[in-house]
């Protein structure tokens, strides 16, 4: 009769020497169900494991090397599909890409910060009425991007939709209570229209309506990059406008003048700023 042939069992010693996971890190892995002993013994409590567990216990190495949440390893291991387990790692693989972007962004904004540079000059504008679309939304900081990326797409899509020619930039109003707590934001996309008649107006589902600019002076200063980086255009137009005893209530105004949809290189993405200010400048 052959002898069936019985998977030779590892300690925890030597399991960690062949997979370099600690006896600590072992211990917390079979805990959490992430990687679970081949047998356990009932009086010792001592775990073993097989050598047909190294390939598995690498992979969760790997995994947590590269910040996969313990409840992410254990639904990768736990998926016997191939393809399904791929996907759910190339799914964190991108988070984890993503993460890297706006940190190397943050990485360069703090060296932009700490070397300093010439601030651009102040400039000032009067604004004339302009007749433009609009949405509102009630926005914090936290979901303004994906706001953003649903309000402009929609302006731009009515404007062509009804004949409305963009007559400027396109851009946002935000009330001073805003940088607070949240609140309304204004995106507006000014097109070349008369406003006869228009009042009231209204698409999509009420979501864009037609609506004006006031007429409005204006400190005006143009951030040059990301917007990540706004905050140290606005802390040097409001200490000048400030400093001079200018300021008017809100809201404040940006002007997108080179965007994401214009440039892939976001150094070349350039916003306006606009302050309110009242009287000219002293």
């Amino acid at each position: 009769m052959q002898a069936v042939r019985v998977a030779q069992l590892l300690t925890v010693g030597e399991f960690s020497r062949l997979t370099h996971l600690t006896v600590k890190a072992l211990r917390h892995y079979h805990e959490a169900g992430v990687l679970e002993p081949a047998s356990v013994d009932p009086s010792t409590g001592y775990r073993y494991y097989t050598a047909e567990q190294v390939d598995l216990a690498q992979l969760v190495r790997r995994l947590r090397e590269v910040r996969m949440p313990v409840a992410g390893v254990r639904q990768v291991v736990s998926t016997a599909d191939p393809l399904a387990r791929e996907s759910m790692i190339a799914a964190h693989l991108d988070v984890l890409r993503q993460e890297l972007t706006a940190t190397a962004a943050a990485v360069g904004s703090l060296r932009a910060l700490l070397a300093g540079g010439a601030t651009d000059e102040l400039t000032f504008r009067q604004a004339g009425e302009q007749q433009c679309l609009m949405i509102d939304g009630h926005v914090d900081q936290d979901s303004l991007t994906a706001w953003c990326a649903m309000a402009y797409p929609l302006l731009y899509a009515v404007a062509g939709r009804w004949g409305l020619a963009p007559s400027g930039p396109s851009g946002a109003l935000y009330a001073f209570e805003w940088f607070q707590v949240g609140g309304q934001v204004t995106a507006f996309l000014p097109v070349a229209a008369p406003g006869a008649g228009q009042r009231g107006w209204r698409a999509d589902g009420g979501q864009v309506r037609w609506g004006a600019l006031p007429a409005q002076r204006l400190a005006v200063a143009v951030h040059a990059g990301p917007c990540g980086d706004l905050d140290r255009t606005y802390g040097a137009l409001g200490r000048q406008v400030l400093g001079r005893g200018i300021g008017a209530p809100g809201p404040v105004r940006e002007l997108y003048l080179v965007t994401s949809a214009d440039t892939d290189d976001p150094d070349q993405l350039r916003t306006e700023v606009c302050w309110p200010v009242t009287g000219p400048p002293s």
